[in-house]
Parts: structure tokens; C-alpha cells; sequence
């Protein structure tokens, strides 16, 4: 079993407050969340850098802890461009932020946590141990299982 590393509000937070300063005098207009995980943090973020402009992509690359290809189920509709920001919680096998870059080359990500200390980030992110399961705060049970 994996060893599990339990995220408070508070670090999420404390995490987002350090980026919106290094975030503030970027420039950016909007936000794109990665949903799930990138819903929390980009809310946090608008409010700390007054940006109203919000949506979100839906990106899919687990299915509890399994890790499976990644899907696009959702994507935005919005103008891509140098003032848009895409933010996520966690930089993990870089999927996610390999996905994001071929297909909105212009745009920006900021990410909270980063399991990989070797990536190139567009900004720097709270390292974490690569063979732990973060699990946020935001993260539960289902309520109802969905039928086979």
C-alpha cells in the first residue's frame, strides 16, 4: 500500500499565497482550472490576483489511485493566449502538464505540488515525495458507486 500524505487547507493556501506573488505581476486576465484538482487552488488564486475571468478543462488520468491514460472530457472555449493561466494541484507523471503545453503552447501553468524535482516548470511549485499518495482535502468517497 501506498504511504499517504494528507494536504490541509492551510498548506493549500499557504501554497496558493506564494504563488499569486509570484503570479501577480504576469499579467494574466484569466484562469483555466484542471478539473478536478485544479478546481480549489484556481478559485483561491482568482480571488488573491482579482481575476474574474474562470473557467476550466476537464482532464482525466486516474481512476482512484490507478493511473490510466489521459482523456480530455471537457475542454475550454475560451481565448488562449499569453493572459491565460492554466493551474492544477499536482505535477505528478507530468501527463497532465505535457497535455496542456502541445495543445495551448502560449499559455501558462502554475501548479501547487511537484513530485518530479527535474521538471521544467513555468513556475516553481512545493516539492513532494514522488512514492506518496497526496490526498486533498477536497478528496472523498463518492456518495453513491455508479452501476456496471
Amino acid at each position: 500500500m501506498t504511504e499517504k500524505e494528507y494536504i490541509s487547507y492551510r498548506e493549500i493556501n499557504d501554497e496558493c499565497k506564494r504563488l499569486a506573488h509570484l503570479l501577480a505581476d504576469c499579467g494574466f486576465k484569466r484562469i483555466i482550472a484542471v478539473a478536478r484538482g485544479g478546481l480549489v487552488p484556481a478559485c483561491i488564486l482568482a480571488q488573491l490576483l482579482d481575476i474574474r475571468e474562470i473557467s476550466s478543462i476537464s482532464l482525466a488520468s486516474y481512476d482512484g489511485e490507478e493511473r490510466r491514460e489521459l482523456k480530455c472530457l471537457v475542454s475550454p472555449d475560451i481565448l488562449m493566449d499569453r493572459e491565460t493561466l492554466f493551474v492544477d494541484d499536482l505535477y505528478d507523471s507530468g501527463s497532465t502538464y505535457r497535455y496542456l503545453k502541445e495543445r495551448y503552447p502560449q499559455a501558462k501553468i502554475a501548479v501547487l505540488f511537484c513530485k518530479d524535482q527535474t521538471a521544467k516548470l513555468d513556475f516553481p511549485a512545493a516539492p513532494k515525495e514522488r512514492g506518496r499518495w497526496l490526498v486533498f482535502p477536497w478528496e472523498f468517497e463518492p456518495c453513491a458507486k455508479k452501476p456496471v
